[in-house]
């Protein structure tokens, strides 16, 4: 069935004749007249009485509009609707985050634009685990590292610095490294996913260091209080130690070398025209961005 010659039907009986449905769809009445009667050879009986004086329906065409009609308006009012949605700062947004990025600035984002705009609502996915975006009908995921994804933008936000640290404590017992290779005589915490911690002198001499772990986690927050407990030394972005570094809880090792960094990004799909919300949340986080450059 031609599911728009459908719609043409029900126009002409709603506006009374075929010269005012034409004029309310904007295409010449001649044309009009030819697909209702294309339609009606498809369904093989007449739906429409045409004359020059009168204008009516079959007993077919009377029950075809009173069957079809009401469907066909539910379907304009629910088109509307998302159209509604799509067009405005309202409806859902499903985003996700990796645990302590999301706590650390993404919430934050999140909860202000929230607070800016009251209809919309926030679906969150924080996981370590890499959530399936086009599964889960992700809108903005955001992410530490490279991240290659067909028919997704990937936007590069900031770095994430990462440090060495340990307690003054933990230090009090073992020697404190001079070396990348001295990090072997202290016990460590070892996120799993940096098997390898690379280091650069300023000489730009480069070292990868393989940590042998006394504790091993997939969780930063974990890390961190294992550290704080004095179980061993990690390798963590400073932005989730700063505040302990700043009070002397914990010690940055090997302060004259630097370690290879990761980028966050924010990655959404590769649409020509995004929802104004998602649109608006993006715009909102770049801002955001911009207003805070450089390195965490």
């Amino acid at each position: 069935m031609n599911y728009q010659d459908l719609y043409y039907f029900i126009k002409v009986v709603e506006k009374g004749s075929l010269v005012s449905a034409a004029r309310y769809l904007d295409i010449p009445t001649s044309t009009l007249s030819r697909r209702l009667q294309a339609f009606e050879q498809q369904l093989g009986y007449k739906l429409v009485h045409r004359s020059s004086k009168k204008f009516g329906l079959t007993e077919s065409g009377q029950r075809f509009f009173s069957s079809l009609s009401p469907v066909m308006t539910e379907l304009e009012m629910r088109s509307e609707d998302v159209n509604s949605e799509l067009s405005s700062l309202s409806g859902d947004i499903k985003v996700t985050a990796p645990l302590t990025l999301g706590h650390h600035y993404v919430k934050e984002w999140v909860f202000e634009f929230m607070e800016i705009n009251p209809r919309v609502s926030v679906e969150m996915f924080l996981s370590n685990q890499n959530v399936d975006l086009v599964k889960n009908s992700i809108d903005i995921a955001f992410r530490l590292g490279k991240v290659t994804l067909n028919d997704w933008i990937s936007r590069p936000l900031m770095e994430t610095e990462m440090v060495v640290v340990a307690t003054p404590e933990l230090l009090n017992r073992h020697p404190q490294p001079q070396q990348p290779e001295g990090l072997a005589e202290l016990p460590l915490v070892v996120l799993k996913r940096s098997a390898f911690w690379r280091f650069q002198d300023s000489d730009g001499h480069a070292v990868t260091f393989t940590p042998h772990a006394h504790l091993r986690t997939d969780e930063i927050r974990f890390a961190v209080d294992a550290v704080k407990r004095g179980l061993g030394a990690c390798c963590l972005p400073r932005y989730v130690v700063a505040d302990e570094l700043a009070r002397g809880e914990l010690v940055q090792l090997l302060s004259d070398w630097s370690m290879e960094g990761r980028t966050m990004h924010m990655l959404y799909p590769h649409r020509e025209s995004l929802p104004a919300k998602t649109r608006a949340l993006i715009e909102f986080v770049m801002e955001k961005v911009q207003q805070n450059p450089g390195s965490v």
